[in-house]
């Protein structure tokens, strides 16, 4: 889903999706939750679709929970780094 262009899939109520609030439309920064209702009624809409979350929070869907993953991702590494542990000689 990586192809995903803003507005152009419809949500379904229960899916999980990225919004942005209308306060946060200068900084772009996104708020996750579940799809409670879905408020636009077109099936495609240029800006995203408006939906309420369980949570109450009102925005427009800017990426579905389906596409965060696969972006996401990160390739495990071979090793993991050990965290930094002081040695007395270090108290010096």
């Amino acid at each position: 889903m990586s192809d995903y262009i803003v507005g152009s899939r419809k949500p379904k109520v229960g899916e999980k999706v990225l919004v942005v609030q209308k306060k946060d439309y200068g900084s772009g920064e996104l708020t996750s939750g579940t799809v409670k209702d879905v408020l636009t009624s077109k099936e495609v809409h240029p800006r995203g679709h408006k939906v309420r979350l369980t949570s109450g929070i009102i925005g427009r869907v800017q990426q579905f929970s389906d596409q965060i993953s696969s972006e996401t991702e990160v390739e495990p590494t071979a090793q993991t780094p050990k965290p930094y542990t002081p040695s007395p000689d270090d108290l010096v």
